[in-house]
């Protein structure tokens, strides 16, 4: 079993930055638990698709402009007391095809300020989303799909 780099290497800087002072023997043991990780559970969350590095860094540019511009919304909200606030519960059918994808959309979701993935269906292929504010439950549901989902297809082609 081949273990991939990226892979690796992820699983590698993830441990360095839980290390409180990163350290030579932290480095070299978080080698070795990088490797052993990779090797038991990359074929598993890949689902066997390729990773595509573009593809990825555009969906990663695109989570942390959202999260600032979501909390800045946030922000403002709690700021100026607003009132008016539109809780709602959204399903979402996803497109995805396999559990480890449609669970990195719902975190990619809940990590969104005023969005909360609440519930993930995987016969009905449905999220449910409580979000904060939302004026239009099928135009917030369209935006995680071409925002997120048509993104997250592309990175696990």
């Amino acid at each position: 079993m081949r273990v991939s780099l990226p892979w690796w290497a992820g699983l590698w800087c993830f441990w360095m930055l839980l290390q409180g002072s990163p350290s030579l023997g932290s480095a070299l043991l978080g080698v070795l638990v990088a490797w052993l990780i990779a090797r038991w559970l990359a074929p598993e969350a890949s689902g066997g698709a390729r990773l595509r590095v573009l593809p990825l860094l555009r969906l990663l540019g695109r989570v942390a402009w959202d999260i600032v511009a979501s909390n800045l919304a946030m922000i403002s909200m709690v700021l100026l007391r607003s009132n008016r606030l539109r809780p709602r519960w959204v399903e979402v059918s996803l497109d995805l095809p396999d559990d480890p994808r449609r669970v990195v959309l719902a975190a990619i979701v809940s990590l969104t300020p005023g969005t909360l993935s609440v519930d993930l269906d995987a016969e009905s292929r449905c999220l449910l989303v409580h979000a904060l504010d939302c004026g239009d439950e099928d135009a917030l549901a369209s935006t995680i799909k071409s925002r997120y989902e048509s993104l997250l297809l592309e990175v696990f082609a």
